[in-house]
Order: C-alpha cells, then structure tokens, then sequence
C-alpha cells in the first residue's frame, strides 16, 4: 500500500496555509511549529480513524500474541479494527495451525453441538470467528494453546514527525481545510465528513480498497472438500491420469 510523503505537522500546515485563517493559526501555530494543543492534530487523527475504520485493508497490520484457554475469550485489544483471514494461528507441540474463520452463526451451531448437554467436548479448535475483539471458537481448548494474530489496527497516535500509514497526503489536507472551515463559521456543520464520504470513499472503492485483498488463486473451503492430499489451488479436482 502507498503511505504519505508528508509528516504530521508538514500535513498540517499545509492544511492551514490552505485555509488562512488568522484566527486558527493563532491556536495551532502560534510559532513556526505546531502547538502540542493544535485543534487541527485532533481533525488529522479522526480523519485517519474514520478512514480507517471504514477501509481497514488500507490501514495499519499488525500482530500480537497470547494464550488460548476458554471457548470465547476477550483478547483486550485496544486498537482492533478486523483480524486478516487466515491470520489466526495456534501453535501445538512443534506445529503451527492456521484456524479457519467461519461466520457467526457457523460457530454458534458448533458451540451448541458441542455443548453435548452441559458436558462440553474439548478438542483442539479448528475454527473462530470474531465479534468485537472476543474470538469464539468452534470447541472448547482441551489444554492451552498459544497463538499469534495477524490484525488491521487503528492508527497510531501520531507524533510531529511521524509518516501516517495512509494512501493520500491529499485527503488529510483537504479534510483538515474543510474542518477549519467548519470551525470558522464558512462552511457548513459537517462539510469536512461530507467531504470524506462523498468525494474520498467512494473512490476508494472504486481502487478496491473496500475489499479484503485476494489470493492469487481459488481456494478450496476445507469443510467443503475434503481429502488429505488436496492443495489449496486444486479448485477444478483430480488430475485424471489414463493407464
């Protein structure tokens, strides 16, 4: 994914040399530098979260790493926008397994099978699913297992000199000219939002950022089909072989 040219503050003054407003640029920048209390570091952050949020394959990717134990388990993450698929991996003895995300209701019919009437079977789980940043699983853990999380993250919190992870210097310049707009009475309430989800989003999913990036090729659904020796990219069957 591309990322900015531009740091924080470089952002930022453009934005403000953009809207010259007299007022504001006392605030923000009373010096040559940005003040530590700037209204516009806040409208740069929200619009990094907002776009973020709403495009997480074009944000930040990260990992963590814990121990499994409960059969739904909160893992607390705090900057947690959607784990990558595929990326949910437990280790058992040398091995390391990838779990198989299903959907929600999937894992609650697995849970309920599972239950076996108050009893619950225990085995090594095999599927997940995520709400929120609890992951349920298809089986309660029958030991603990460690596992690693590859994940879509919010933006850090930026310092003056820190590159945002993000596509465009451009959007965060004019979003951050539409918000002082807005703060100096010359445009609309929520112009600068306005702005973001009419012009800028539908943009982006114009480049397909609104979509989970695709493998190269058709993979199989492993509960589909079955077979010990299929590879992934097998999508058309059995190679017939004559003799």
């Amino acid at each position: 994914m591309p990322v900015n040219r531009r740091t924080r503050d470089q952002i930022l003054i453009e934005a403000l040399d953009l809207a010259d407003l007299p007022e504001l640029d006392q605030h923000d920048r009373p010096s040559a530098t940005i003040a530590s209390t700037a209204f516009s570091i806040q409208w740069l952050q929200r619009c990094l979260d907002v776009m973020s949020q709403e495009f997480p394959w074009a944000s930040e990717v990260t990992s963590t790493t814990g121990s499994l134990t409960t059969l739904n388990q909160d893992l607390g993450l705090t900057d947690f926008i959607l784990d990558v698929r595929g990326g949910f991996l437990i280790k058992d003895g040398g091995s390391t397994i990838p779990l198989i995300r299903r959907n929600f209701q999937d894992i609650m019919l697995y849970q309920t099978k599972n239950d076996a009437g108050g009893t619950p079977i225990t085995g090594r789980p095999r599927l997940y699913n995520f709400t929120g940043t609890t992951v349920r699983l298809n089986v309660t853990p029958d030991k603990t297992y460690t596992y690693v999380l590859w994940y879509y993250a919010m933006p850090s919190v930026l310092a003056a000199s820190t590159i945002p992870t993000f596509p465009s210097d451009h959007i965060c310049i004019e979003y951050i000219f539409w918000r002082a707009m807005e703060w100096a009475r010359k445009a609309a309430p929520g112009a600068a939002m306005k702005y973001l989800r009419e012009v800028e989003m539908p943009a982006y999913r114009s480049a397909g950022l609104n979509q989970e990036p695709e493998s190269d090729h058709i993979p199989l659904d492993e509960l589909q089909f079955r077979g010990a020796r299929r590879k992934m990219w097998d999508w058309s069957g059995w190679e017939v072989r004559n003799g």
